[in-house]
């Protein structure tokens, strides 16, 4: 065994996020299997990370994160566009909203219509409820016996009616569970919390499953390369604390680094472009073109609208009373500040002639420049209510790139958002759709005048530009390592990199194409897909919902 080594291990798992903790956990049920998991963060100490209303702080702490940003985006005026990615144990699912949003069932038979015949709806919701305990139970669309707890926003907050009603009158259907037989219409956003508590895979899998002792986790340790011998995944190279050791795989090396580093390690190991990986001298171990591309997310713009009666979020802010609501968080696992900080949301159609939504609204009652507070001391946010959009299926595509052979650097990456007419149609009929929901009589008595980008802004040139000048992304990225049952994919639909034995992909990186919605429920079901896959267990009777 070389010096630097830690020794062989059945499975080597890259990245402890929502869908390598979960993989971790299903094949080490065997504890004679042993399995390594290496994480490039730190473990997930740090207390609010745990705490519902925390999601506020810990998304955008650089302790907790790898803060990609873009390269100058080329139809939105040039701009960097800033791309938190948990980098800690947990992942992305350590420091998101906690949303939990699986897609519209029409988008997993849109995968299957493409060869992937495993990956139809009926095929794919078994795997989305064995993850999950729903508050009300199981039922056709909801488990109850699985780690992960999920519910729906419990505020009492009245506004979630007002909600409701703009929607109708707005011509909007209201649904009890967008996971559930119909996505439709306007809804509380559901979140994979319980008990007070952030409930992911990391504190609901992982974190059990060590205790069995034949799952090694390393944090700290931030893969460089793939071993290979000849054609075959053989082990992991790794860096922790400025020493680079290695880590040898009997049976599989699977990445679940996400959609910007898999195919970063994959391209440092020799898979990728060929042409794009001798510009860097290095040795092309499997000539895949589409490694990096096809990169997707969701753009999204944001409109403000003062608030006539002050805000009950607002001004729980005051330094005082948070502190007061986090400690009784903490402690009693109660409270304003054990229930996430989204709100509500809606799955709307930007025209009529779609099969399904492909705009997702994120409504908050409160200003997105809502902060801590204190009178004498620090200013208030004003007063307002934030709408934000997103366009779920955009035709752009972006690709990730690499900027340096240094596997310690970041990779590069362009979204290339807004490069055709039909996306940039669906978010500017998405702005006009936040402006007729803020205007309906249901938010009368409590929206004011429109504060941005303002009412005049009215002409579709004018909306262009803001939407140029403004947009962003709500933090989606997928498809860098696309799964097809055609050649020219990165994976195949048993996530099998082509060409190169004993290695996989499984993560948003695999993902054809975007999902309607939020992504975190996807990547897990795709992780608890693919331990069935690695271990060759038949996988659950479809169902017939």
């Amino acid at each position: 065994m070389a010096e630097n080594s830690i020794g062989d291990f059945d499975y080597i798992i890259v990245g402890a996020g929502s869908a390598g903790c979960i993989l971790a956990s299903r094949l080490g049920e065997n504890k004679q299997t042993r399995v390594l998991v290496l994480e490039a963060g730190g473990k997930d100490t740090h207390p609010l990370i745990h705490i519902p209303m925390g999601v506020a702080k810990v998304w955008n702490m650089p302790s907790l994160n790898w803060s990609y940003t873009s390269e100058p985006e080329p139809h939105m005026d040039g701009r960097r566009l800033y791309h938190p990615r948990g980098k800690v144990l947990g992942g992305s699912g350590a420091i998101n909203m906690m949303a939990y949003v699986r897609g519209h069932r029409g988008d997993f038979d849109r995968w299957a219509q493409t060869g992937l015949r495993d990956w139809s709806y009926d095929r794919i919701l078994p795997y989305f409820k064995r993850t999950e305990t729903h508050i009300t139970g199981a039922d056709e669309f909801h488990g109850g016996e699985g780690p992960m707890q999920t519910q729906p926003n419990p505020t009492t907050d009245p506004l979630m009616e007002t909600w409701f009603e703009a929607g109708k009158s707005a011509g909007y259907a209201v649904t009890d569970d967008y996971n559930g037989a119909s996505q439709d219409g306007m809804a509380r956003l559901q979140y994979n919390i319980g008990g007070g508590r952030r409930s992911n895979s990391a504190v609901a899998l992982l974190k059990p499953a060590l205790k069995r002792g034949n799952i090694t986790l390393i944090t700290g340790a931030q893969a460089t390369r793939i071993i290979l011998d000849g054609k075959r995944a053989a082990g992991i190279e790794f860096s922790k604390a400025g020493r680079i050791q290695t880590a040898a795989a009997k049976a599989e090396v699977i990445l679940a680094g996400g959609a910007y580093n898999s195919p970063h390690l994959l391209m440092l190991s020799g898979i990728g472009p060929a042409d794009h990986l001798a510009k860097f001298g290095i040795e092309v171990a499997a000539d895949l073109t589409s490694v990096g591309g096809n990169l997707q997310d969701h753009p999204s713009i944001g409109m403000e609208f003062a608030r006539k009666i002050p805000s009950a979020f607002q001004a729980g802010l005051r330094y005082d009373r948070l502190t007061f609501n986090i400690l009784r968080a903490y402690f009693l696992k109660s409270g304003p500040a054990s229930i996430p900080v989204g709100f509500a949301t809606a799955f709307v159609k930007s025209r009529d002639e779609l099969e399904m939504p492909d705009i997702q609204f994120f409504f908050r009652p409160y200003s997105r420049e809502a902060r801590e507070w204190f009178p004498g001391f620090r200013k208030p946010a004003p007063e307002a209510m934030s709408f934000t959009a997103c366009h779920l299926r955009p035709e752009s595509r972006g690709e990730v790139r690499l900027k340096s052979n240094d596997p310690l650097a970041h990779v590069g990456f362009t979204n290339n958002f807004l490069s055709t007419e039909n996306d940039r149609h669906a978010l500017r009929q998405a702005f006009k759709i936040s402006r007729n929901l803020a205007a309906q009589p249901a938010f009368s008595h409590i929206i004011g005048d429109e504060v941005s980008p303002g009412a005049d802004i009215s002409a579709d040139d004018e909306i262009d530009a803001f939407i140029r000048e403004t947009a962003m992304t709500v933090f989606h990225p997928a498809s860098t390592c696309r799964m097809g049952a055609d050649d020219a994919s990165v994976v195949d639909p048993e996530l099998r990199v082509r060409g190169i034995g004993n290695l996989r992909v499984a993560d948003a990186s695999v993902m054809p194409d975007l999902v309607g919605g939020n992504l975190n429920a996807c990547v897990m079901m795709i992780a608890e897909k693919a331990s069935d896959i690695i271990l060759g267990r038949p996988a659950p009777a479809a169902t017939s919902s």
